[in-house]
Order: C-alpha cells, then sequence, then structure tokens
C-alpha cells in the first residue's frame, strides 16, 4: 500500500506504471538492430544514426522519427 499525501501517490504511482511500461518494451521480442562494428546503431527505416542516449533508453531500433511515424500509423490502424 502506498502511504502519503495525494501528490506523493500519485508521484509513486506515475513511478510504477512507467517501470512497468519500460520492462515491456525491454521484454517484447525485437527487430534486429542494425549496428557496425564500433556499436553504432542505425534506423531500420531510413538508415540514420540513432542516438546513443535513445538506444540505451528503449533499445531503440529505429530514430524517433521513424517510430512516432509507425506508432501513429499502428493506432489510426487499431480497432477502437
Amino acid at each position: 500500500m502506498i502511504h502519503g499525501d495525494e501528490a506523493d501517490v500519485a508521484a509513486e504511482l506515475e513511478q510504477r506504471y512507467r517501470e512497468l511500461a519500460l520492462a515491456r518494451l525491454r521484454a517484447a521480442p525485437s527487430e534486429e538492430p542494425d549496428e557496425d562494428a564500433n556499436g553504432n546503431r542505425f534506423c531500420l527505416d531510413c538508415g540514420e544514426s540513432i542516438p546513443a542516449d535513445r538506444v540505451t533508453a528503449v533499445h531503440a531500433v529505429r530514430c524517433v522519427t521513424c517510430a512516432t511515424r509507425r506508432e501513429r500509423l499502428a493506432r489510426q490502424r487499431a480497432p477502437g
């Protein structure tokens, strides 16, 4: 059980949801990254270099632009 005032409870819940979301992303089957011999990673869609911070944070295989485009298309195609 979470204790504290409403702001503390909200912050704790937000942190838990964020950690769960990141865990799901890390556990999900991923596509094989396109990396060079130095460990630099490149977007599977456009071939642009992916910043190391993004790779570390979300194990990215796509640049922000291409990932955003794919997410937008997936939302448009989703039933609902």
